[in-house]
């Protein structure tokens, strides 16, 4: 319970009540809009590879216009590049060049996502390594001359691409994790084939990341919560990676994760609502209601009046006001003015209308009272003030009032006035009912 009361002081019900609708809202909307735009995701997605691939496709012209060179047996390192060589006075093609600028091309598609670009020769005699990592030195010099074609091509079914003229000559793996590194990747192979021979396999390995990147990025970009194989999604999408042996990926989102996305706005918008309504309320209340008293406005009131035919009305005037604005100044006759205000409000039903006429002057307006009724009230409001020290300072009231029907404001009013006028001549600090 004491919980319960911390939080309604501090969040109203109003604006729990509208956060919880703007929840609601926000996150169906949200729904909607991240069902829109999965398949604009897949088909990113899809044409990213694609990208990557041509841009890998391209290196078989480079290679098939590359010279070659006689190098010794060994390592040889041309600006990271690093050519292994296993036996000497070889006939090789010194691909450095062209390795630089398509791992530069690819990264420039993947950013921070490439981690291995390598040519490997068939047979294996040499091979580049961008860059080149122990692991992969021993692993080649384990090489047999046909491993290329045994242990990749034939796998990945890439012996035969040069047949392909429409379809994919390049072959994307599944995620793995690579051994020695514990780097977790996916690998693009691309065999140059001449003459229905396989000359050399160009292999990519991206950083299985890479995906993830390019999600995050997409969800920042269009305010979505997107994943990929969720396991609880609660909507998702089914397509193929390109090339990749009919390998499925799912893009969807979370009911979860639509819910967090909906928070912030709102809470946003509840608080949005709380200030304007709090806004509209405060002008709403400056129009109806007199800023020192917050009894209603003459203008404001005096409409609905004039448009009103019976009436129990009482017309009250502080006496003697005058002497306390000249003898103690217009702050004190200020206070008197709002402590009268408050007596009287504090005097009559939620049904009644209490009005700030015209400087000490107030009209009372009640529903359905008997004249006997209307003088009781009034000499309960009058003894109310009269018993209570206002501002420090003795006040009384004046008070007359009238029960009329089928007679207009004007005349009622004039009534009013009329006895008011009559309680002042009798003395003040009286009650006077025609």
């Amino acid at each position: 319970m004491h919980i319960s009361s911390n939080v309604n002081r501090f969040l109203p019900y109003s604006f729990i009540r509208v956060f919880i609708l703007s929840l609601l809202v926000t996150s169906t909307a949200l729904q909607l809009f991240n069902m829109a735009h999965t398949q604009d995701l897949v088909r990113q997605l899809q044409t990213n590879f694609h990208s990557i691939f041509e841009t890998i496709r391209r290196f078989g012209s480079y290679y098939n216009n590359t010279p070659n060179v006689l190098l010794a047996k060994g390592i040889h390192e041309n600006n990271g590049v690093s050519l292994l060589v296993r036996q000497n006075n070889m006939s090789v093609k010194d691909l450095s060049p062209g390795i630089m600028k398509l791992h530069a091309q690819v990264e420039e598609l993947a950013p921070n996502s490439v981690w291995t670009v390598a040519v490997l020769e068939n047979p294996s005699l040499y091979a580049h390594f961008l860059p080149l990592r122990k692991q992969y030195s021993v692993a080649f010099e384990q090489y047999r001359l046909n491993d290329v074609i045994e242990r990749v091509v034939v796998r990945q079914q890439l012996n035969h691409t040069y047949q392909e003229f429409y379809g994919c000559n390049v072959q994307m793996t599944e995620p793995y994790i690579e051994n020695g590194t514990d780097a977790f990747i996916r690998t693009v192979y691309y065999p140059i084939h001449n003459r229905r021979s396989l000359d050399a396999l160009v292999s990519v390995d991206l950083k299985e990341s890479y995906i993830q990147d390019q999600i995050e990025a997409y969800n920042k970009r269009h305010y979505t919560a997107l994943n990929i194989d969720g396991e609880h999604n609660a909507f998702t999408t089914t397509a193929l990676f390109p090339c990749s042996n009919e390998m499925a990926f799912s893009i969807g989102f979370s009911f979860t994760d639509i819910i967090m996305k909906a928070v912030w706005p709102s809470l946003l918008l509840a608080v949005l609502y709380q200030f304007g309504s709090r806004v509209l309320r405060k002008q709403g209340r400056s129009i109806r209601t007199d800023e020192m008293t917050n009894l209603y406005r003459r203008d404001y009131y005096e409409p609905k009046l004039k448009r009103m035919t019976s009436f129990s009305l009482l017309v009250l005037d502080i006496d003697h006001f005058k002497q306390i604005n000249d003898g103690h100044g217009h702050a004190k006759g200020d206070e008197v003015l709002a402590k009268c205000a408050r007596i009287i409000s504090s005097q009559i039903r939620a049904g009644d209308a209490a009005i700030r006429w015209g400087g000490e002057e107030f009209v009372i307006v009640f529903k359905n009272m008997h004249q006997g009724i209307l003088f009781e009230k009034a000499e309960q409001i009058r003894l109310a003030i009269a018993n209570e020290k206002i501002a420090g300072l003795d006040v009384t009231v004046s008070i007359g009032g009238v029960t009329t029907h089928q007679t207009a404001f004007a005349d009622t009013y004039k009534i009013a006035d009329t006895a008011l006028y009559e309680s002042k001549h009798r003395g003040r600090n009286r009650v006077t009912i025609l």
